[in-house]
C-alpha cells in the first residue's frame, strides 16, 4: 500500500527518463544465489521489483523468498543487490533461468483524444495532470446541447462510459491547483479564485447552464457532481455529496455540499496513470554437489547425512530428543562430538548473507532452518555447545541460604526466529547437533583410493576402497542367498542397515564375480597392524574409507555400565573357515573355526 500512496505523490511530475534494468549479473556462493543489477530511470521513479525463475525457460515461477533490493518501493540506482537460497526454490536443476521485473506507474503522455458513450455520442478528452477529463458535459441522448444532461447524485455515479468514472473531490482539487487555486485553500469549503481563461484555453468547455435548484443569486454558473460523500455526518448532512460550482462571470469555483436529489451536470474522468513494466533475464549453471554425503552409523547402521561447512563436518540432522547438559556426553556417534562455540561461529559466518540486510538475524535464521542439499535443518529449539568456558551466576534458593551456583553458558538459539547467542542454564533441556572429531578428514579424503562395482547377480552397486595395495569392499555383502543367508534377528530392515549375514556354505560362492573372501592374515593386517589398537580409523570418516559396521549383538558392559556393539566377520584360510570378533570397546579376537549353524557378516576382497 505504501508503494501506491508514494506513487500518487510524485506521479504529477512527468519524467522523460527511460527506465531500464541493466548489468544484471548472477553468482553462486554455495547454496546462495547473489544478483547484482542497475535500475535506471529518474530520481522520482519508484519500482516494484520481482524475481522469477524457470528450469526450462518456458514455465516461470515466482521466487517467494528473496532478500535485498526487491519488493515495493525500490528506488532508481546502480549496484542493487538481492540474494536467495537454492533450498527455498521448489525445483532446482543444473541450469536455472532467472527473470527480474520492475513495475512502475507512469503517465500516458497523450494530451488529448476521443471517447464514445453508450448512446453514440462522441466526446473529446484532454489530459490535465494525472487525469483525462471530458471536455464537455455528459449527455443521455443524441444532442448538440453543450450543457448535456442533468443527473441526481445516485444516477451520476453510474452514468459515465465504460472505464470512465465520476471525479472524486480529490480529482477536482488536483485540477483546481493546476489552474490557480491556492494550495492551502483548496481543501476548504466555499469560494476560491481560479483562472478560468487558462482552463478554457486548455480545452475544458465552460458554458452557462440552467438548474432547478438555486446555486446563488443572479447565478451564471455551471455545476458538477463529485463521487465523494460528506463524511462529517452532522445532522442533516449525511445525504449530501460534494459538488463544484463554477461562477463563470466571477472567475471563482466553489466546493459545496449539495443534496443528492438535486440535478447537476456530469464531467467524467479517467486516470492517465498506468502500470508499466521493464524486465531483464539471465541464466546460470548451478552447482548441485555441495561437499557432503551420506554415511552409516558404525553401530546402528543408521544413515547419517553430513556436510562440510565452516571448516567442520556437521551432521545435517539433530540427535533425536532433548537432553540436560549432563546427558549430552554420549549422544554423538563414535567419532563425533558436541561443537565448540568457535565452530558454531564459523558456521554462522558461512551461512551469513553476502549482502548487508537490516534484518540479518531473522534472515540468517530463515536460511539455517531450510531443508535441502545446501541446508542445515536448524530446528526451532536450542543446541548445547561443547565449551569449557562457563559464566557462574548465583541464584537464590531461599531467603536464608544460597545454593550451589548454577552454570550458564552462551548458547546458539533459534527459538524466537532469530539466529543469535543467548544464555542458557545447564539444568534445562536442549537439542544436540554433532560435528566430526576428525578435523583432518577433508584434507585427506581425496587421498583415499575408492570406486564402485556392480554385482551382476542383482545389479546392486557397492563401494570399494584400496588400502595398501589391497582392494576391499567398503560395504558389507548384501545379496540374498536363501537359506544360507539371514538378517540380524530375522528382521528384514536390519539387512538394509548392515547387509546379510551368511553361514559357511557360501565361502566359495558368496562374493560377486572377481571377488573372494579375505584370509585371516588380510583381516589381521587391517584390524591389528593397520588399526594399531585404534579401530576408529576403520569406521566411517576414519580416513581409510573402509566404513566398518558393527551390526551384530548389542551387549551391556557391567563394569562400564554402558552398551557396546559387536560383529563377527568371516574369513577363509585354504579349506578352513573362521571369523574375527570385533566390538566397540576396541576388542579384536581371532576365532579359527566358524560354526555351521551360525551366521556371519562378509566383506569381500578383490581377487
Amino acid at each position: 500500500m505504501k508503494y501506491f500512496i508514494t506513487l500518487l505523490f510524485w506521479i504529477t511530475t512527468i519524467t522523460l527518463n527511460a527506465q531500464s534494468i541493466e548489468n544484471l549479473k548472477i553468482k553462486q556462493n554455495g547454496g546462495e544465489i547473489l544478483f547484482q543489477y542497475d535500475l535506471k530511470g529518474s530520481n522520482e521513479d519508484i519500482f516494484k521489483v520481482n524475481f522469477m525463475y524457470s528450469t526450462d525457460n518456458k514455465d516461470w515461477l515466482n521466487v517467494e523468498k528473496i532478500y535485498g533490493d526487491v519488493g515495493d518501493s525500490v528506488l532508481t540506482g546502480n549496484d542493487k543487490n538481492a540474494v536467495l537460497w537454492l533450498d527455498h526454490l521448489p525445483q532446482v536443476t543444473e541450469k536455472l533461468y532467472f527473470k527480474i521485473t520492475a513495475e512502475y506507474y507512469t503517465i500516458n503522455k497523450e494530451k488529448d483524444g476521443t471517447l464514445s458513450d453508450n448512446v453514440g455520442n462522441t466526446y473529446k478528452w484532454i489530459r490535465l495532470g494525472k487525469n483525462k477529463w471530458m471536455t464537455h458535459n455528459l449527455k443521455t441522448q443524441k444532442s448538440e446541447d453543450n450543457c448535456g444532461a442533468y443527473f441526481n447524485n445516485s444516477n451520476a455515479r453510474n452514468a459515465c462510459p465504460d472505464n470512465w468514472q465520476l471525479p472524486t473531490d480529490e480529482d477536482w482539487m488536483d485540477l483546481e491547483v493546476k489552474f490557480g487555486v491556492n494550495n492551502e485553500k483548496v481543501k476548504e469549503h466555499g469560494l476560491r479564485e481560479i483562472n478560468l481563461t487558462e482552463l478554457t484555453n486548455a480545452g475544458f468547455s465552460i458554458n452557462e447552464c440552467n438548474y432547478n435548484a438555486s446555486l446563488y443569486p443572479n447565478q451564471k454558473a455551471i455545476a458538477f457532481w463529485t463521487a465523494s460523500q460528506n463524511k462529517m455526518l452532522y445532522t442533516g448532512y449525511s445525504d449530501k455529496y460534494f459538488a463544484r460550482i463554477i461562477r463563470i462571470d466571477e472567475n471563482k469555483i466553489s466546493k459545496e455540499l449539495r443534496m443528492k436529489t438535486e440535478e447537476l451536470n456530469v464531467r467524467c474522468v479517467q486516470s492517465a496513470i498506468y502500470l508499466a513494466k521493464i524486465e531483464a533475464d539471465t541464466e546460470t549453471e548451478i552447482d548441485l554437489k555441495p561437499l557432503g554425503g551420506v554415511i552409516k552409523h558404525p553401530y546402528t547402521g543408521e544413515k547419517l547425512e553430513w556436510q562440510y561447512i565452516g571448516e567442520a563436518i556437521w551432521q545435517k540432522q539433530d540427535i533425536t530428543g532433548s537432553y540436560l547438559y549432563k546427558e549430552t556426553s554420549d549422544r554423538c556417534p563414535t567419532g563425533w562430538r558436541l561443537p565448540e562455540k568457535e565452530e558454531w561461529e564459523k558456521l554462522l559466518k558461512e551461512f551469513k548473507p553476502s549482502i548487508k540486510l537490516a534484518n540479518h538475524k531473522k534472515v540468517l535464521s530463515d536460511r539455517l532452518s531450510t531443508s535441502g542439499i545446501w541446508s542445515f535443518n536448524l530446528s526451532s529449539d536450542d543446541y548445547w555447545l561443547n565449551t569449557h568456558y562457563y559464566t557462574y551466576n548465583t541464584f537464590w534458593i531461599n531467603e536464608k541460604d544460597k545454593g550451589d551456583s548454577e552454570k550458564t553458558m552462551f548458547f546458539l538459539s533459534n527459538k524466537k526466529g532469530k539466529a543469535e547467542w543467548v544464555k542458557k542454564q545447564t539444568n534445562e533441556k536442549a537439542k544436540v547437533r554433532c560435528v566430526l572429531d576428525n578435523a583432518n578428514f577433508i584434507s585427506k579424503k581425496d587421498a583415499i583410493k575408492k570406486g564402485t562395482l556392480i554385482d551382476k547377480r542383482d545389479s546392486k552397486e557397492y563401494g570399494f576402497v584400496e588400502i595398501d595395495d589391497q582392494v576391499w569392499m567398503s560395504e558389507n555383502l548384501s545379496f540374498d542367498l536363501g537359506e544360507n543367508s539371514s538378517c540380524r534377528d530375522n528382521i528384514k530392515a536390519d539387512c538394509d542397515l548392515f547387509g546379510y549375514m551368511y553361514n559357511i556354505e557360501v565361502v566359495n560362492t558368496g562374493c560377486p564375480d572377481g571377488w573372494r573372501l579375505p584370509t585371516s592374515q588380510e583381516w589381521k593386517y587391517l584390524l591389528i597392524n593397520k588399526a594399531a589398537n585404534n579401530l576408529k580409523i576403520l569406521y566411517p570418516f576414519g580416513g581409510t574409507g573402509f566404513n566398518l559396521l558393527l551390526g551384530g549383538e548389542m551387549m551391556y558392559d557391567e563394569e562400564k555400565k554402558s552398551d557396546f556393539y559387536t560383529a563377527n566377520y568371516l574369513f577363509k584360510d585354504g579349506e578352513k573357515t573362521g571369523y574375527y570378533y570385533i566390538d566397540s570397546n576396541g576388542k579384536v579376537e581371532l576365532n579359527k573355526k566358524a560354526k555351521k549353524r551360525d551366521f556371519y557378516y562378509v566383506r569381500c576382497i578383490k581377487k
